[in-house]
């Protein structure tokens, strides 16, 4: 993590349970639960880069399959937690029904399981991880009230995943709140627009070529975004959408060529309109106000801040790729 996290009495021996804490957001999140102080538990297929995490607080990591019922709600009845945080799902990508399948099957089948078991103990706060995605090609930029528009499997199985929150608050009494995030990134991440430029030019190709490039994205800095995620969870509001965004929309070629110039690199950034993906989003921005008067939220790095420390971790990483998953 880029700063320092002090504890915080509010979070000592609250019980969290963070599904997915071994990607990308999850990671980032659960260490600075443990800095606050929680007692954290996280649930995952296996740990990912949680091996990577030297936690100040009580930790724990469970190998559990969210689409097996009774192993997810088994669970739920041994952590008993206060607070979950839904982060686990099959990661989008390029449609065909193998996929579109599994998503279904781990995505929506397992945020029910999570749901249950939350039940069965006696209700909670529910935090779920969501994603812009669910508008598709809806009018930007994204508020409470922006109709959905799912243009994909994934985003279906997350607007679905959602409504199924909802079905549980109104009917079992579960408190619930979407948060949902434009293009997140920085230190650790996997592999998306951001990290394959850095990487790219790391490598020192002499050119990129972008499916697409006019898209446009809003990108969010991880540590601002886990911070809403925190913030989210003392919140007296329940039920609600909240979107969360790095502030300013650009096309992804702009992103891309901003990176390659603040690394003095040479690579020629190429959009390939006729490449981009049936499923793609041309326009992404979010509407922060909402976040800021729901939250007392908004973002602290500007995406320059974001991508100087993304670009420092992955060189650092480049350099040395043991010291580092």
């Amino acid at each position: 993590m880029d700063q320092q996290v002090k504890a915080d009495s509010w979070w000592t021996n609250r019980r969290v349970l963070v599904t997915g804490g071994g990607g990308f957001v999850g990671w980032h999140l659960v260490d600075r639960l443990t800095k606050l102080g929680a007692g954290v538990t996280t649930l995952s297929r296996h740990p990912g880069r949680l091996a990577t995490l030297k936690t100040a607080g009580p930790s724990q990591f469970m190998a559990v399959d969210l689409s097996r019922a009774d192993d997810t709600i088994e669970a739920l009845g041994s952590v008993r937690p206060n607070l979950v945080y839904h982060f686990a799902s099959h990661p989008d990508s390029a449609e065909s029904y193998d996929h579109a399948l599994t998503t279904i099957q781990t995505n929506l089948a397992g945020t029910l399981n999570l749901l249950e078991g939350m039940r069965r103990i006696g209700g909670g706060t529910l935090i779920y991880g969501d994603s812009c995605k669910v508008y598709g090609n809806a009018d930007v930029p994204y508020r409470a009230g922006t109709p959905l528009s799912p243009g994909s499997s994934y985003a279906i199985s997350k607007a679905a995943g959602w409504q199924l929150c909802q079905v549980y608050s109104r009917v079992h009494g579960l408190t619930t709140t979407s948060i949902r995030p434009t293009l997140m990134y920085g230190p650790h991440q996997g592999q998306n627009l951001i990290s394959f430029i850095i990487r790219s030019v790391l490598e020192g190709k002499q050119s990129v070529q972008l499916d697409g490039g006019d898209q446009t994205r809003d990108p969010l800095y991880v540590a601002d975004g886990v911070s809403a995620f925190i913030a989210a969870a003392s919140s007296k509001r329940s039920g609600e959408v909240i979107n969360i965004g790095g502030g300013h929309e650009r096309t992804a070629a702009d992103i891309a060529q901003m990176i390659v110039n603040l690394m003095g690199g040479s690579t020629k950034i190429e959009s390939c309109p006729g490449r981009a993906r049936a499923t793609e989003m041309w326009r992404s921005y979010c509407d922060n106000r909402e976040a800021t008067e729901w939250l007392g939220w908004r973002p602290s790095h500007t995406l320059e801040e974001g991508l100087k420390e993304t670009i420092a971790h992955e060189t650092a990483r480049h350099r040395n790729p043991i010291r580092d998953a």
